[in-house]
């Protein structure tokens, strides 16, 4: 995005139940974290039904939230976010890394270390469960790498050329090992295969929802899921493996978590016997 813009998103979220139900308190993720390259003008969120109560909150990760409460049985939960803000252009790699995080061993190979402070900290962010053909590959890009950012950028491309990009509409995350065998999967499948990539390398990454507005894409107006990881020194570097760029100003975070379950827009389960359904849509338009 090479020119500030002033952008409108407009957010429905609606779960219809096939009869009367009871809701628990509900975490809803819907407000824009806090970045550098935007200014939020205005964001306001309405309920149907009305709750019983409405607090806004911050979670244990930062992330801002409403937590609502009713005291009524519902066969409708219906959430509508409308927000304006300003977006300014920003030069993705305008940033400095520590030497001390990345080191050379005798075969050539990076590597990369946090100082024990911040592995106190990170530790969430570093637990994976990487297979052989995930650590293959790598190890592959290790070696071929000057330095941290030429790795993440060679890997983040990398995962891009590899495997599709899909609409994936079921729930839940796909493994990264079957994501690499399926060479194909939604944003958040890549995003949790890059950051299970990451970790294993000894890269502290989260995974981040939010919505990306790019006008030169066909699907321009979506949620999305990508990754950020942190460097010593620059912080959390954004990486989006959907499109194997490095994230710009385009890209609105509403949630970031070592866990992506954790992102989720809307948290929260009912009581009751009865199915329920979703029906969620995004605008995003310039004014």
């Amino acid at each position: 995005m090479n020119s500030e813009k002033r952008l409108q998103i407009i957010h429905n979220t609606c779960y219809r139940y096939a009869g009367k139900v009871k809701l628990s308190p509900q975490k809803i993720l819907l407000s824009p974290s806090n970045r550098r390259y935007f200014q939020v003008h205005s964001v306001h969120t309405s309920f149907s039904p009305a709750p019983k109560g409405i607090n806004q909150r911050l979670d244990m990760e930062g992330n801002l939230f409403q937590q609502v409460w009713f005291d009524q049985e519902v066969e409708k939960f219906e959430i509508n976010t409308q927000m304006e803000l300003t977006v300014f252009p920003v030069n993705p790699f305008e940033f400095i890394i520590e030497k001390s995080f990345e080191k050379r061993n005798e075969a050539g190979e990076l590597s990369f270390r946090y100082d024990e402070e911040k592995q106190a900290y990170l530790r969430p962010f570093l637990t994976h469960d990487s297979s052989g053909n995930i650590c293959d590959l790598a190890r592959q890009f290790m070696g071929e790498s000057t330095n941290a950012v030429d790795f993440l950028v060679k890997i983040t491309a990398h995962i891009h050329h590899l495997c599709t990009h899909i609409i994936r509409e079921d729930p839940g995350i796909w493994s990264p090992q079957k994501t690499l065998s399926e060479k194909k999967g939604s944003c958040r499948d890549l995003a949790w295969l890059l950051i299970t990539i990451l970790r294993g390398v000894g890269i502290a990454s989260r995974f981040v929802s939010g919505y990306a507005y790019n006008p030169d894409l066909e699907e321009n107006h979506e949620l999305h899921a990508w990754v950020e990881a942190y460097c010593p020194g620059a912080g959390w570097i954004g990486l989006d493996p959907s499109l194997g760029l490095l994230t710009d100003a385009g890209y609105i975070p509403l949630a970031a978590s070592f866990l992506p379950h954790l992102t989720l827009p809307v948290d929260g389960t009912y009581t009751g016997n009865y199915s329920s359904h979703l029906e969620s849509s995004v605008e995003i338009k310039e004014l």
